[in-house]
């Protein structure tokens, strides 16, 4: 168990500087994609800088989140509802980031 917390701690440290990180990169492109509204957003999205970046830090918050959520799910749920909803909590946010990677992806590359 302890071996799982110290990775958990690790992970979570790692995906919080990811989110520190990106910030800083998603505010100094902001400016270029809330320059012409939603084109400009979707123009910003189009190009592999803005994609690359976009999905890099939604990755990194997603993450985060779910690591927030397990710890969540740990101390206050027991058996199989505990379970239940740490598997849950694997493929929600898997698929919430697949269909935004899909989406970023197939607007900045396809």
């Amino acid at each position: 168990m302890a071996s799982h917390a110290t990775k958990h701690h690790k992970i979570h440290g790692y995906t919080g500087w990811g989110l520190i990180i990106g910030l800083i990169g998603a505010i100094l492109s902001a400016p270029l994609a809330i320059r012409g509204g939603t084109e400009g957003l979707l123009n910003w999205l189009s190009t592999p800088h803005g994609a690359l970046g976009f999905l890099a830090f939604f990755t990194a918050a997603i993450w985060y989140c779910k690591l927030e959520f397990d710890e969540v799910i740990m101390d206050y749920f027991d058996g199989g509802l505990k379970s239940f909803t740490l598997l849950a909590n694997r493929v929600v946010p898997f698929i919430v980031w697949l269909l935004a990677a899909y989406a970023v992806v197939k607007l900045a590359f396809l």
